[in-house]
């Protein structure tokens, strides 16, 4: 085990029936670094999240989580997380803003934390009067953006976060991967996955591409490189 990783997976596989969802998958996310996950539809992104964030159990390898098995101890493990899934849940009889208390309680933060944390979070998008309606009339962006903001409290160790703009406008984008550099650059890690090469390029220090399953290749730098020519090498070659 790498003991500078704050996300550490070791030849995880996952198989549903005859299906091999992850082979054998390992790679680490060190501190202060966002790592992007690429690859094709199919290709085991969102597996290999819930496997991250202990929604799945990885039929072999390891996960820890700045040290802590995930499975062994996932309520210690958990504690650590802000998790942002690729369909973020909709309580349509709750405000954006009561989401977001509710969070906040259940990672045990007292009422003046909450207070100092939704107040500071509610303005990193322009969605305040949003945030006072029910959840119910939110749109796919909305409800992002309101995940997004709950994923931040309670000082998490690391951001999961599957698809992170789908749904969201340019400069939401803008201002979404500003915020995740920010995470970053204050001592917290990102891991991510997405099809955005664009976004993956400009915002991610490391890039990994997946491919049925397998983590084929992996980026140091994705700004020295032409990204999308590179991802679709690896992957043809894959297919190949």
């Amino acid at each position: 085990m790498n003991q500078l990783a704050i996300l550490h997976v070791e030849n995880v596989s996952k198989s549903f029936g005859k299906l091999h969802a992850l082979r054998s998958v390992s790679f680490d996310v060190r501190p202060k670094e966002i790592y992007a996950l690429i690859g094709p539809n199919g290709s085991g992104k969102t597996t290999l999240i819930n496997n991250i964030v202990g929604l799945l159990k990885p039929d072999n390898g390891e996960i820890t989580i700045a040290g802590i098995d995930i499975n062994q101890k996932p309520i210690t493990a958990k504690a650590l997380l802000g998790y942002v899934p690729d369909n973020p849940a909709n309580y349509p009889f709750l405000t954006g803003m009561e989401f977001l208390y509710l969070t906040a309680r259940l990672k045990h933060l007292s009422q003046a934390e909450i207070d100092k944390e939704v107040g500071r979070l509610k303005d990193i998008f322009p969605i305040e009067d949003v945030l006072n309606t029910p959840m119910a009339g939110y749109s796919r962006g909305s409800l992002q953006k309101t995940a997004f903001l709950a994923s931040l409290l309670g000082d998490p160790k690391l951001l999961v976060i599957d698809e992170p703009v789908v749904g969201l406008d340019p400069l939401s984008i803008k201002i979404f991967g500003e915020k995740l550099q920010q995470f970053s650059k204050s001592g917290g890690s990102v891991f991510l996955s997405t099809h955005t090469l664009t976004f993956a390029h400009k915002y991610a220090d490391r890039v990994g591409i997946i491919h049925e399953g397998k983590l084929i290749h992996e980026v140091g730098d994705p700004k020295k490189v032409d990204l999308e020519k590179m991802y679709e090498k690896e992957v043809h070659t894959a297919y190949v």
